[in-house]
């Protein structure tokens, strides 16, 4: 089977491209041309004619690859994006339950092409029979559904289906910062990755997505190849478009079997089943009083978020802000809560106590990650003085002597900030976490914050992708998937007053299923999805 062959009418710039090397390769010749690739004189010359016309020129282009654009059609529009790898056959268990989703969210299914060492691939498949071994080919199962080409999905979101990453890259979504420009893109790849590009004041924040595939694992038995198998993930991604053009995007990943869940959908064995409850939701970042009203409403309000997905456990980063007499306080930041009447860190308190009272749920538990926000409380009571700050001498000093108290009868776990929110009137089903204490739920670590790395370096998806162990952690306030990491965003303020210039935060939130898969979720425009 060429690469050519059983596909779509419509000519794609990759075809054309194809042709076009080709035809150089066989000496400008035509008819072998077609020879060499599979199909008639008649289709060779249709495809230099496009070639032509786009100007595609064996030595190079006149202009940027141009993106197909989608028709809108005034109502809400789904698509699940995936890769296939060449001379690989397809998972039929995650190829069935996928077609499944589709029909189930009548969404579009659209497969790109990527290509690997066909030579060498090819001797992890000897034991297909096949009649030409040595010929480029992809599963007959997904040329309906062949997308190689580069797709405007909606207004913000493109599909680069015509990028060839090989499948053995480490980090796939290096150098591809400022490709498409400001739009997000979604690049075909085995693995499952999310990378945050920050963008300038005004502009939405950028994600770069890679898909994984829908293709079995099928590498050549090196260093390379045996990293690639062990990051290999068979997924797609699945976006979601509203009438209005908001898009919102989430990572559908299948365990071996082919099992996959996306919200509280199930599919397995290619039927689809209802009412599902997520294992762990890990919102983004809290920053109690900075917390996003639209947010807060969308996500704890009746009928949000949280109550449609249920999860069986909830899990805070940074749910203290700690504005009042942060040590990041300049002189005028002081003047300003002066004046604005947020100066009393008790009062902070109170009032973040009340917001994560609104939070929790009967049927899930709730945990806090013990963070470095919250351990602004600890530093100030260690440093300040009082005498200097009449409006928190009190608090301060009732701090202070329940610190020393907890010093006296050996109470190492004595956390501060839980005893802080305990007096402010906290929930009782609450729990905080400890530094060094490990929840680990479903296969994956919970009781990371996120800002301390390896080795007393600063924490970052990728260093603490590195350790090893399946991880959901905070802090930076930028989604991002690395390998095992993933990273939620902020549900606070976008514009917390101190950070400034290009940003690349988001209102993301990670999802946790039972079966230890994960996506990635964004709040846009006051929606979780379409």
């Amino acid at each position: 089977m060429s690469d050519l062959s059983h596909r779509p009418a419509e000519i794609t710039p990759a075809e054309a491209r194809l042709v076009v090397q080709a035809l150089v390769q066989n000496g400008g010749n035509v008819s072998a041309t077609a020879r060499a690739l599979g199909v008639t004189r008649s289709k060779i010359k249709r495809r230099l004619r496009k070639a032509d016309a786009w100007g595609i020129s064996a030595l190079g282009e006149v202009q940027a690859t141009a993106a197909r654009r989608l028709e809108t059609g005034g109502k809400i529009r789904r698509y699940l994006l995936t890769s296939a790898q060449s001379n690989t056959g397809i998972h039929p268990g995650f190829w069935g339950n996928l077609r499944a989703l589709a029909d189930h969210y009548g969404a579009e299914i659209m497969v790109a092409r990527i290509r690997y060492n066909h030579s060498e691939a090819q001797v992890a498949q000897e034991k297909v029979n096949r009649a030409a071994e040595t010929e480029l080919w992809y599963a007959p199962e997904v040329e309906p559904y062949l997308a190689d080409e580069r797709v405007e999905i909606c207004p913000g979101l493109i599909w680069a289906g015509d990028m060839n990453i090989l499948p053995t890259a480490v980090t796939p979504l290096s150098g591809l910062d400022s490709f498409t420009g400001t739009a997000s893109c979604v690049f075909p790849h085995p693995q499952i990755a999310l990378k945050p590009i920050a963008t300038a004041p005004g502009t939405e924040a950028k994600f770069n997505y890679t898909t994984g595939a829908v293709t079995l694992k099928n590498y050549i038995k090196r260093k390379a190849g045996l990293k690639a198998e062990f990051h290999h993930a068979f997924g797609a991604l699945l976006v979601e478009v509203t009438a209005q053009g908001i898009w919102f995007a989430r990572q559908i990943n299948a365990t071996d079997t082919g099992e996959i869940y996306d919200l509280d959908l199930r599919v397995d064995g290619g039927e689809v089943t209802t009412g599902h409850r997520l294992e762990v939701f890990t919102p983004g970042d809290i920053h109690g009083v900075k917390l996003d009203p639209e947010v807060a409403e969308t996500v704890w309000g009746d009928g949000g978020m949280v109550d449609t997905l249920r999860p069986r456990h909830q899990v805070l980063n940074d749910v203290l802000n700690f504005g009042p007499r942060s040590h990041h306080n300049t002189f005028f930041d002081l003047v300003a809560a002066l004046y604005n009447k947020a100066d009393s860190v008790e009062e902070e308190i109170h009032d973040t106590a009340t917001i994560l009272n609104r939070m929790t749920r009967p049927w899930a538990e709730t945990y806090v990650v013990k963070s470095n926000h919250d351990e602004h409380l600890d530093r100030w009571v260690e440093t300040a003085d009082f005498r200097r700050d009449p409006i928190n001498a009190g608090f301060f000093l009732t701090a202070a002597a329940a610190k020393v108290a907890a010093i006296q009868r050996q109470d190492t776990g004595f956390d501060l900030a839980a005893w802080a929110f305990e007096r402010a009137g906290l929930a009782p089903g609450i729990r905080f976490l400890s530094r060094h204490e490990r929840l680990e739920i479903a296969g994956v670590r919970h009781d990371q914050h996120g800002d301390l790395g390896p080795n007393g370096a600063r924490g970052t998806a990728a260093n603490i992708a590195r350790t090893g162990e399946k991880a959901n952690i905070g802090h930076s306030h930028s989604a991002a998937i690395c390998h095992g990491c993933y990273q939620a965003g902020l549900f606070a303020t976008l514009d917390m007053g101190y950070n400034r210039g290009p940003s690349s935060w988001s209102h993301s939130a990670i999802l946790t299923y039972g079966n230890g898969k994960r996506a990635i979720a964004t709040l846009r425009a006051g929606q979780w999805r379409a």
